[in-house]
């Protein structure tokens, strides 16, 4: 009888009190890294924004003789400081619009061009990003091989688009300071002339070129 009940006392169970009190209303609220842009072209300026148009703009071009200025001023405005800025460039080409008076069948020789045509006509003549003189960058001594895609001679928005050197990671136009490094603000400034060699082949083309700028959050970008 005594051994039976010590075992039976071994196998009993017993009750605990218990009292769970809970942390609510946790959040985890994700930064923003953003990026505004204005210009102050004499076209169609335009305020602080997520983008601009018809910053850089020339109609009915003559050879040697059109050009154009202007500029884009850029700010951080998200809660996250970017780590750089990095410029690309795109471009398109319309065959199928014709200027006012324009025939095309007496003067384009070429009616199915493509964008390199008539950008590679485009010259920049100068281009900076706040302090950096990215042209001399690209074109000055001890740059890269390679930048002049088209072999004219001259940079030109056919270059900026398409040269494996230019647009490269970690290339001229990558790795700039962000605008909270130069000041609150960045500037990109740009002169393109329309070259005085250009030829009959882009008579009455209409060329669109797209400067996008990145800021991004990491170097590794």
């Amino acid at each position: 009888m005594a051994v039976a009940l010590c075992s039976g006392m071994v196998g009993s169970s017993f009750a605990y009190f218990t009292d769970v009190e809970t942390s609510t209303g946790n959040t985890f609220t994700a930064g923003t890294l953003g990026l505004e842009i204005k210009d102050n072209s004499t076209w169609d300026p335009d305020p602080w924004g997520d983008g601009v148009d018809q910053t850089w703009k020339m109609d009915l071009m003559e050879p040697g003789v059109s050009v154009v200025t202007n500029y884009v001023v850029m700010r951080e405005v998200g809660s996250i400081p970017g780590d750089h800025i990095e410029i690309s460039f795109s471009n398109t080409i319309d065959e199928q619009t014709d200027p006012p008076g324009f025939n095309p069948v007496d003067t384009d020789s070429n009616p199915v061009s493509e964008a390199e045509d008539l950008a590679k006509w485009l010259e920049v003549m100068s281009m900076l990003y706040s302090s950096n003189d990215l042209k001399w960058e690209i074109t000055g001594s001890g740059f890269t091989p390679g930048w002049d895609i088209n072999g004219n001679g001259w940079l030109d928005l056919d270059d900026l688009a398409r040269s494996p050197a230019i647009i490269a990671d970690h290339g001229p136009l990558d790795d700039l300071n962000p605008p909270h490094l130069t000041g609150g603000e960045a500037s990109f400034h740009m002169t393109v002339m329309f070259h005085a060699e250009a030829t009959n082949d882009i008579q009455g083309d209409i060329l669109t070129a797209i400067v996008s700028f990145t800021l991004n959050q990491h170097s590794s970008q």
